[in-house]
């Protein structure tokens, strides 16, 4: 008996460890003098390879969580995201609405490039791109950015990097392409400590009357014996004005970030190419203080909570059917996608999309089977309706 007793301990104790091992929400508060209110917050998704996939933005609004928008991202066989997909919910038609995506390419393994649009009567309409260089050390030298006129790209800006002995950023400058030449815009400057992490950056504006940089912006870290970021002060310079905001970071010292599928895991390659990551441990909270410069002290301004456990539950659930009740192959399909809704009381319709939101064939049968032969080689969303519930999975066409 006590052997039958340990073991379903055991067990227990494996399916909460299973269940904790991924940031699945987070949860903003504002401190309105005496309490804490909750205000706005995250859920997080994650794929096998722990890849974040889908973040939710959601406002709580007399007392009820409310969907506001959905960041989704689809990624290569290397990890690496290749589209980020920004959606409006739409509370009348209770549907996402597209409103912005970013297509991102690769060389060699190397981040390359990024192009930008935003979704607009219909149809996507490019906004900006961007275009990395790399040195000798294999790292970002430098970088062209252009915008789109309604006809072409035209030149933005261009920024180069400048690194130490440590192959750490050092410097980053930036022009504006002005009057047919390159105009300095901004700079800033990395510092570190012993052990190569950073310690602070400062900003700054070039002031063409006076041909000189002028610092406007400043961040100070402050860091643990483990590297963990324990604080992050932000000063501006605007008009004279300076203001200032710092965060607090808390952890759990027993256990590791790498640990657990969250967020903050590195998409492309160079997210942190000028900053280090801030999270050794598990993170718990960070709370957020704006400064009063009329005592000189740092006032409590709003705290955000990160949740292991579960996601944020909505006032109004959106009714879907589980992923594992849609069975497609084979993944990826030549010809023919053959469907499995051995497990569905009835299928409504069948809708196929292509990353840019644009449908490229449907059914309103249960067919088991889907022609996708004439489908321009790439990645597939193929989504089924019964009744008010529907489930998306994704297909690539060879």
């Amino acid at each position: 008996m006590k052997k039958l007793y340990t073991t379903i301990i055991l067990i227990v104790l494996s399916i909460i460890v299973q269940g904790q091992n991924k940031l699945r929400s987070s949860i903003n508060e504002y401190y309105d003098g005496a309490n804490w209110v909750q205000s706005w917050g995250h859920n997080y998704e994650y794929d096998s390879n722990n890849n974040l996939i889908s973040e939710t933005y959601l406002n709580k609004s007399n007392g009820q969580w409310e969907i506001q928008d959905k960041t989704t991202y689809t990624y290569d066989a290397n990890n690496k995201v290749i589209l980020e997909l920004g959606q409006e919910w739409n509370a009348t038609t209770s549907m996402f609405e597209n409103s912005y995506r970013d297509t991102y390419s690769y060389v060699n393994g190397k981040f390359s490039g990024q192009i930008a649009e935003i979704w607009n009567n219909s149809n996507w309409v490019n906004e900006w791109k961007i275009e990395i260089s790399y040195g000798g050390n294999n790292l970002p030298s430098s970088y062209l950015s252009y915008e789109w006129d309604g006809l072409q790209w035209g030149l933005e800006s261009q920024g180069t990097f400048d690194y130490n002995g440590n192959s750490r950023v050092a410097s980053e400058t930036s022009q504006d392409w002005r009057n047919s030449s390159w105009i300095n815009s901004y700079k800033t400057i990395y510092t570190y400590n012993g052990n190569n992490k950073i310690l602070n950056s400062r900003g700054a504006n070039w002031d063409d009357f006076n041909n000189l940089w002028i610092e406007n912006d400043r961040i100070d870290y402050e860091l643990d014996l483990v590297g963990n970021r324990t604080v992050e002060i932000n000063t501006y310079v605007y008009n004279n004005i300076t203001s200032k905001n710092k965060t607090e970071y808390a952890y759990d010292g027993s256990s590791l970030m790498n640990d657990f599928a969250h967020p903050y895991k590195d998409k492309n390659g160079v997210d942190y190419l000028t900053e280090d990551f801030p999270h050794v441990n598990k993170l718990l909270t960070a709370t957020n203080y704006y400064f009063n410069s009329n005592n000189s002290s740092y006032v409590i301004n709003n705290r955000t909570t990160y949740n292991y456990n579960e996601s944020i539950v909505l006032s109004t659930e959106i009714p879907e059917i589980s992923e594992s009740s849609l069975k497609i192959f084979p993944n990826p399909a030549t010809s023919v996608l053959n469907l499995d809704f051995s497990v569905l009381d009835s299928v409504d319709k069948v809708i196929i999309t292509d990353m840019t939101g644009k449908v490229v064939k449907q059914q309103q049968t249960s067919l088991s089977q889907i022609n996708v032969e004439n489908l321009v080689p790439g990645l597939y969303i193929l989504e089924v309706s019964t009744g008010n519930k529907k489930t998306q999975t994704k297909f690539f066409k060879k």
